[in-house]
């Protein structure tokens, strides 16, 4: 029952409802006024949501039977035992910071209720350590194009190139493009070939490297997807191979069920007797009646 509940449509779409209304109480502890006109009840709904989240929690060790342990196999479940249990342990409750970050977690669980958004958060995940290449490769020529630009501008043009920081600092605002034209044009006032320098570079890394790590990107987000697909398929598969394991049982319990019935029913039988207690015959052979 406790697993049917968990996956039963409505009560998931209760338990997203009950994450934003948390996260909505939590925007409107932030100003003053609304504390002071309804603090109570704010207080109260945090707490209801709390007990919400208590309940779903323990549903949820419940639904595993004996082995409440595999619970604790999936990421989310561990997350949200973990914001859960610290809510109510002493000293932490009592913290107002560390109280308030615990109340800001609970609203990121809805990234577990929203397939779309897992997905796009794993393939964050997967997407770091491959564009660790594509950003040490974006520091290397950030550094060398730095130097580049400090030996020969850096006398006339202190402002943009006194030092390799200031160059890489200057660089960073090209990548980004914050006031790109502001920019290039202060820089060719003082000197006319800053132009093909700073060209060259948002060229190369501003749209060469940039484009690089978003097709790393969109590759771990088709993995991701691909992933996701899977887990659905093989939780599918789990549902049915136990769906019909039920049916097997409720077989077997309703043959057991059959066989002691019948085994308590005794049929009414004639007594067999012994030659002691058989009738003796007439003379003419006839049995007697």
């Amino acid at each position: 029952m406790c697993r049917a509940l968990l996956e039963y449509k409505r009560f998931q779409l209760l338990s997203m409802a009950v994450i934003v209304l948390n996260g909505a109480v939590l925007g409107t502890m932030t100003f003053p006024a609304a504390n002071e006109a309804m603090g109570p009840v704010l207080l109260w709904i945090d707490h209801t949501c709390l007990a919400f989240f208590t309940f779903e929690v323990v549903i949820g060790l419940i639904a595993f039977g004996g082995r409440p342990w595999r619970y604790f196999a999936h990421g989310w479940n561990v997350f949200d035992f973990v914001i859960v249990v610290a809510s109510f342990l002493p000293g932490l409750r009592e913290n107002v910071t560390i109280l308030r970050l615990l109340r800001l977690a609970r609203v990121l669980r809805i990234v577990k209720s929203l397939p779309d958004l897992r997905v796009i958060l794993v393939a964050m995940g997967k997407a770091i350590p491959k564009s660790a290449g594509v950003f040490a490769l974006a520091g290397v020529v950030m550094y060398l194009w730095a130097m580049i630009g400090w030996i020969a501008f850096s006398d006339g043009n202190p402002e943009h190139f006194a030092t390799v920081g200031t160059v890489l600092l200057v660089l960073l605002q090209m990548l980004t493009f914050d006031d790109l034209g502001s920019t290039i044009r202060d820089a060719m006032a003082i000197n006319a070939w800053t132009l093909p320098y700073f060209v060259l570079f948002v060229l190369f890394a501003a749209f060469l490297l940039m484009n690089v790590l978003i097709g790393v990107v969109l590759a771990s987000m088709e993995e991701a997807q691909r992933l996701d697909d899977e887990d659905g398929q093989v939780s599918a598969d789990t549902a049915l191979i136990l769906e019909r394991i039920a049916a097997l049982q409720s077989a077997v319990d309703e043959m057991a069920a059959q066989r002691a019935a019948a085994q308590e029913y005794t049929p009414f039988r004639e007594p067999r007797r012994g030659p002691a207690e058989a009738p003796a015959r007439t003379g003419n052979g006839a049995d007697p009646p």
